[in-house]
């Protein structure tokens, strides 16, 4: 994944050559920003699957939020951006679904009727009704999925680390082997 993601990204030379990244150069390039790091890759993952579940809007909202947090608090922008990413057109309604869904049981409020008095007459009255749940159910299913993406971006990355110890102790270890029994037939 981190050998697809760097050959993907744009480098930092080709990004300082852009005109409309000028003004915003010592923010935008900073190193933290393209470092992939342990820290700064899952905590990254962390915060797009929180900033994923704010409601759909028109504006690029998300967006603007990953690269304003991820450079405040130095995280990878394009492990950040490409987990945003998974707030899609074709995520959105369930997406906003289950986050009015959550947010209504945990309002205590009961949908029902409202789903049963839905008629597009009434659905600008209804929607007023529904911004509360919606935004509280997006709250908590953000914060759920930041906290569950983070520890499982922590065991995979660990995972993905003590593999390639292993592996190269298995490597350490056979060439070990072989000049010994090098140095025994010699």
């Amino acid at each position: 994944m981190q050998r697809w993601l760097k050959r993907i990204t744009p480098d930092r030379h080709t990004l300082e050559k852009l005109w409309c990244l000028k003004p915003f150069k010592a923010l935008v390039l900073n190193r933290g920003c393209w470092t992939f790091h342990r820290h700064s890759v899952t905590r990254a993952f962390a915060l797009g699957l929180f900033i994923a579940f704010i409601p759909p809007t028109p504006l690029p909202v998300h967006l603007v939020t990953c690269v304003i947090l991820g450079m405040l608090f130095r995280l990878n922008l394009p492990v950040l951006i490409a987990t945003v990413f998974i707030s899609n057109p074709f995520t959105w309604l369930p997406q906003v679904a289950g986050s009015i869904w959550v947010g209504a049981k945990l309002m205590g409020m009961d949908l029902r009727p409202m789903l049963h008095e839905l008629h597009h007459r009434h659905l600008w009255a209804q929607m007023s009704q529904l911004w509360a749940p919606l935004l509280l159910g997006a709250l908590v299913l953000g914060l759920v999925a930041a906290g569950t993406g983070y520890v499982l971006a922590e065991c995979a990355w660990r995972v993905r680390a003590l593999y390639y110890l292993r592996r190269r102790r298995a490597k350490c270890s056979s060439r070990a082997k072989s000049a010994a029994r090098d140095a025994a037939l010699h």
